[in-house]
């Protein structure tokens, strides 16, 4: 497939399937979602703030979110917290694929506990990053479910 071929996904066409970049650096967002519009998603920027994500959550179709886990830090200093977000989008019918810079294992357990159905890291190229997003949306990608259980386990183990 080349950068500009449309993508063909379970039966729906691109143009009708939503994906929402979340993250705290506008410049990463903005060309994700600029990216997956040129493959002809329906593919927008969010900034990181709690009521400008419900919005478009409810604004939208639901699809992909695409949520990095480190949303940067709200007016009063409080940091944001990516996993807060993922069990309210679960819950409105978006899947969700966590963006993390993160190699903290139990970071990632407790995204995935919470709903998150896989987790890239942002190492990685941009390419793997656009890869990954239009692999969920074709029916692929998703966390094999043993290793769903194994990270899943891993949180429950280290709750609390």
């Amino acid at each position: 497939m080349n950068d500009t071929e449309p993508v063909v996904t379970d039966g729906q066409a691109p143009g009708s399937a939503t994906i929402l970049v979340i993250d705290d650096q506008l410049l990463v967002s903005s060309a994700l979602a600029y990216t997956l519009r040129e493959l002809g998603f329906d593919a927008h920027s969010i900034r990181a703030e709690l009521a400008e994500v419900q919005a478009a959550a409810l604004e939208h179709p639901p699809g992909l979110v695409l949520l990095d886990l480190d949303l940067g830090s709200a007016p009063e200093s409080q940091l944001l917290n990516g996993v807060d977000l993922i069990a309210p989008l679960r819950a409105q019918g978006w899947t969700v694929l966590v963006i993390t810079g993160t190699a903290s294992l139990d970071r990632i357990a407790q995204a995935i506990a919470h709903g998150a159905t896989n987790w890239i890291v942002t190492g990685s190229t941009f390419a793997e990053l656009v890869h990954a997003a239009v692999e969920i949306m074709a029916g692929r990608g998703q966390l094999a479910p043993e290793d769903q259980a194994a990270l899943i386990e891993h949180h429950n183990n280290n709750v609390g």
